[in-house]
């Protein structure tokens, strides 16, 4: 069994365009609908785990480590295609997953060029440079992409389809200006964000995101399977996502730069 894709070419001038102005771009039939079956029969065989809050969520880590068609797909000419122009460095895998939501359920706003972080006790940033992006020499340099491979149809709002903030990989200031809880937030209409939008998807579609783009999943209300596959990408030199431990031993370790 190998998970081949319909695509092996190269992002195009107009994709390009789209991904630098729109904060992704939709691969149309990246993957026959046979093969996007294959990779659903092989996704709910490995093991997985109940996401908490916002509804019925089941996470699928580490795909790659798990199935060796997965590590092919990821690795493949067809997705490397897809990201390396733009990132336009040496890359490295950063994360492989597969979630799928059944029922109602919802993954709120997150991410945003300019929204603020939170992490450890009481420190905050309002730029988060792992999202850092950046044109040079008519090359785009983005320092987190993932690619989204549908394995269900989600094509109606009802269906908890992909939404994003336009422009908001591009944002110099922040939505979210205040540390509110996800709970507390106001819900994802356009109502209440005016530049809401949400992409239709089939089964076989890759997205290729800038993680930099404010972005997230309109609420699940209607009965059925929502499955996607999510590769994450990145330049070589980034690391995992992990603070250094300032009274561990092995920080003399880590060596000098």
């Amino acid at each position: 069994m190998k998970f081949t894709p319909n695509r092996t070419e190269a992002l195009s001038a107009e994709e390009l365009y789209l991904f630098d102005t729109m904060g992704f771009v939709r691969v149309p039939g990246f993957l026959s609908r046979e093969v996007a079956e294959e990779c659903r029969s092989e996704v709910v065989r490995l093991p997985s785990r109940r996401m908490e809050g916002r509804g019925d969520k089941e996470r699928f880590d580490d795909l790659v480590s798990r199935s060796s068609h997965f590590d092919d797909l990821a690795r493949s000419e067809a997705m490397l295609a897809c990201v390396e122009p733009v990132i336009n460095q040496p890359l490295r895998l950063i994360e492989s997953y597969a979630l799928r939501r059944e029922g109602d359920s919802i993954f709120y706003l997150h991410n945003g060029n300019s929204e603020i972080l939170q992490y450890g006790e009481n420190r905050s940033v309002q730029r988060n440079m792992s999202f850092t992006h950046t044109f040079h020499d008519g090359k785009l340099f983005c320092m987190f992409v993932k690619v989204l491979v549908y394995l269900s149809d989600v094509r109606e709002q009802e269906g908890g389809p992909f939404c994003y903030l336009q422009g908001s990989h591009k944002a110099n200031l922040p939505w979210f200006r205040d540390p509110e809880s996800a709970e507390a937030r106001p819900a994802l209409t356009q109502e209440n964000f005016p530049s809401l939008e949400y992409v239709p998807a089939n089964t076989g579609d890759a997205l290729i995101l800038n993680e930099a783009l404010l972005h997230g999943t309109l609420p699940k209300t209607t009965e059925g399977e929502r499955l996607v596959l999510a590769f994450s990408y990145a330049p070589a030199f980034v690391s995992d996502w992990k603070e250094i431990d300032k009274h561990s031993a092995d920080i003399g370790k880590l060596g000098h730069y």
